[in-house]
């Protein structure tokens, strides 16, 4: 039998309060923190060290920097994302890991990224695999082939 609603035990709350109470409160702190990226600048010089201009430069979308500005481990956010009792969230936490993913890719693609630490970051932490298929057909001769085909069958 399950627990009662509202007991600690209960599926999707292990006996401590949810770090966001509504859907509209984790999804602000998400929007904080892409703000917080998209909004850093950074000064250009010149050869006698006087600043030319700022230049838009985003800080790079991470899981963990979303953790942070959160104010919740890599754990909680999965919880967020997949456990019982958190289905509201699901599709906010994704589109959030979706958004981040979208802007690794497009840094690699850009070069703005090491190739190497992208991929490997895709394929840990995005779910990307290396494919590589091998073919384990065995090429009879044509011997070969009529003596088992006339070979009696047990």
């Amino acid at each position: 039998m399950a627990a009662p609603k509202g007991n600690k035990f209960a599926v999707g709350n292990p006996g401590t309060r949810k770090t966001f109470e509504t859907v509209e409160e984790l999804q602000a702190a998400i929007d904080v923190y892409f703000e917080e990226c998209d909004s850093r600048y950074i000064e250009v010089y010149d050869k006698q060290s006087k600043t030319v201009k700022e230049i838009s430069k985003p800080v790079p979308y991470t899981i963990e920097g979303l953790c942070l500005v959160l104010g919740v481990g890599r754990e909680t956010l999965l919880n967020y994302e997949k456990q019982p009792g958190y289905e509201d969230y699901f599709d906010t936490i994704k589109e959030a890991k979706l958004k981040i993913q979208k802007n690794k890719v497009e840094r690699g693609l850009d070069g703005e990224s090491s190739a190497p630490v992208t991929i490997f970051d895709l394929k840990n932490n995005h779910g990307y695999k290396d494919k590589s298929e091998h073919d384990h057909t065995v090429k009879l001769s044509l011997v070969d082939a009529i003596k088992q085909a006339n070979e009696p069958n047990e």
